[in-house]
């Protein structure tokens, strides 16, 4: 583990967070608990992969495959955003429909490291 970036604490912020809710809320729905748990156990993988060399490797491999891929990362950043907002809006701002667009922010998170890491690549060139 040689490389710990912005997103490796955002990461593990996000971990925390849902673990936290998850153990905090005793009341809350099994479904949505176990949900809230293995979104965290994700965020804790992704934390630890980000931190090796293959993981910004595979990203400028795919990059260099597919010259859309900031498009691409871009538009499924903006989908989730809005697909969060509409579910947590047609729900009436539960806190069941806040903990399940909050449980999905790894993918946000995920998408938005793969724009900085080619901006990164794209400014070294």
């Amino acid at each position: 583990m040689k490389r710990f970036t912005l997103f490796t604490f955002l990461y593990l912020a996000l971990g925390v967070c849902l673990t936290a809710i998850a153990l905090g809320y005793p009341n809350l729905p099994s479904g949505l608990q176990t949900s809230l748990f293995i979104s965290a156990g994700v965020s804790y993988l992704v934390c630890l992969f980000s931190t090796f060399p293959f993981w910004r490797e595979t990203t400028i491999r795919f990059y260099r495959s597919r010259n859309s891929s900031v498009i691409l990362s871009s538009l499924v950043i903006g989908f989730n955003i809005v697909w969060m907002i509409w579910e947590v809006q047609s729900q009436n701002w539960t806190m069941e429909a806040i903990l399940q667009a909050f449980s999905r922010l790894i993918v946000v998170l995920l998408f938005a490291e793969n724009i900085m890491i080619i901006r990164q690549v794209n400014s070294e060139h």
